[in-house]
């Protein structure tokens, strides 16, 4: 890379770049620990000290014997940053969110899509899946996974040759990590179907059913699918709460999601599109009218698929596709560095993002002792990642129907929550909420503060 490649580079990037740099510091400054990040730590602390993939979720009372740990590869990892200490955690998914946007900007670029036009679909993008951004999740590892996915199926689309085989790899990793995966395959198999398969029959038919394969090279192998089944159809997606509640209108991040998609959208399919594009296009928005969660892949489907309206036109041949590649590689470059110099200064600043509650997880972990525990998320993680055993929590699916019921039951202070508080020593709630006014009833328990507007009630 020279310096004059290196100029041009950047200054083919000369919005997209602010733009990064600024949807990058707000992520940094503004990240926290999301509902379901603590459970990757206990269950891997588990597999590092043991050495083997437990049979279910060893912290937990409740029934787990028929779940199938597919994510394990996440689960060490998680846990492994742990030990590193709260900073890495942070620094990690910043780097996991920078390269995965970057991406992105690469891939909505390809077809010369004008540089504001990036920019300006990158902060839409941003402000459409706020929360996937920001929150530390298990989705964090799929928020660079998915973009890599596309950034190679949109290359493909217009140039298809022999690089088509590093689908199968990255599903295979990207299966050990996160089940977003399975969207992933869904967009792969839009292209493959409707876009390759007339042309190339033979190999496309071959990475089809090798990505397949590589969807199960995980501990659990050919039982893969029945852990899926399982995510797919817990009791939180079949109600339509929590992480799996579908987009609301009385919700102002469901309806900046909304807006922001609409106005992508409408960007989109202002030219004819492929039919592969299509076919992915409504996979996504059906998911996202499943689950707001799935928004921020519909958005970054919609950020690849920018058309362009008048970018550089090359007229030199070969040899100027050449120098305008070598640009665009040298840009690409030089502004990995400069976000994650920027960047990762700001998250290591942040300290310690993995602590929640870190008063309250003190205070219940005194109380509990070897007792069994009762807490909504992310609080009952945090409290699992201490060594106490909790009833349930996440991952729910990994629990019997019944049991997922009866725990979303609980957060809601519903009466189905019974068989919960009934099988557990101690129950930890907000002093305010439903199930405390209804506990502070119950002659079997007496209650003690637990850290700032908590309270725990143990049984007599």
């Amino acid at each position: 890379m020279t310096w004059r490649e290196a100029a041009h580079g950047v200054r083919a990037w000369k919005w997209t770049l602010p733009s990064l740099i600024a949807i990058t510091c707000f992520v940094a400054v503004f990240m926290q620990v999301g509902a379901d990040w603590d459970w990757l730590v206990a269950l891997g602390d588990h597999v590092r000290s043991t050495g083997e993939v437990p049979a279910g979720v060893p912290f937990a009372a409740a029934d787990t014997s028929g779940w199938r740990n597919v994510p394990v590869l996440s689960e060490v990892f998680a846990s492994s940053l742990h030990d590193l200490g709260g900073w890495s955690v942070g620094a990690a998914h910043m780097v996991l969110v920078s390269l995965g946007l970057i991406v992105l900007a690469v891939a909505g670029r390809k077809e010369r899509t004008g540089d504001h036009v990036v920019a300006g679909a990158l902060l839409l993008l941003c402000i459409g899946a706020l929360p996937a951004l920001t929150l530390i999740r298990v989705q964090s590892w799929s928020l660079l996974f998915f973009p890599l996915l596309l950034l190679l199926v949109t290359t493909q689309a217009r140039r298809p040759d022999h690089r088509i085989w590093w689908a199968p790899v990255l599903v295979a990793v990207w299966g050990n990590l996160h089940g977003a995966v399975l969207l992933g395959v869904c967009v792969l198999g839009a292209y493959l179907l409707c876009g390759r398969l007339r042309q190339r029959p033979a190999e496309t038919a071959a990475v089809g059913a090798m990505s397949l394969i590589a969807l199960c090279l995980n501990p659990q192998l050919w039982w893969t699918p029945q852990y899926y089944w399982g995510v797919l159809g817990n009791v939180s997606a079949t109600r339509g709460e929590g992480l799996w509640a579908r987009p609301s209108l009385t919700h102002a991040l469901d309806l900046a999601l909304l807006g922001a998609s609409v106005v992508l959208l409408a960007l989109v399919l202002r030219r004819r599109r492929a039919w592969w594009e299509y076919v992915a296009l409504l996979g996504l928005v059906a998911a996202t009218a499943s689950a707001a969660r799935h928004g921020v892949w519909l958005l970054c489907l919609l950020v690849v698929l920018l058309p362009e309206p008048g970018g550089r036109a090359l007229g030199g041949g070969l040899a100027e596709e050449e120098i305008v590649a070598r640009e665009r590689r040298a840009g690409t470059a030089v502004t990995v560095a400069v976000i994650l110099a920027i960047v990762l200064p700001i998250a290591l600043t942040r300290g310690d993002v993995h602590k929640n509650n870190p008063d309250v997880v003190a205070a219940v972990v005194r109380t509990a002792g070897d007792r069994v525990v009762l807490a909504p998320a992310p609080l009952v993680e945090a409290i699992a990642v201490e060594g106490i055993t909790i009833w349930a929590g996440n991952p729910l699916d990994a629990f019997s129907r019944t049991d997922q019921a009866a725990y979303l039951d609980f957060l809601e202070g519903e009466p189905g929550m019974a068989s919960a508080v009934a099988e557990s020593d101690v129950v930890v709630v907000p002093h305010d909420s439903p199930t405390a006014q209804k506990l502070a009833s119950d002659g079997q328990f007496s209650v003690v503060a637990c850290g700032p507007g908590w309270s725990c009630f143990v049984r007599r």
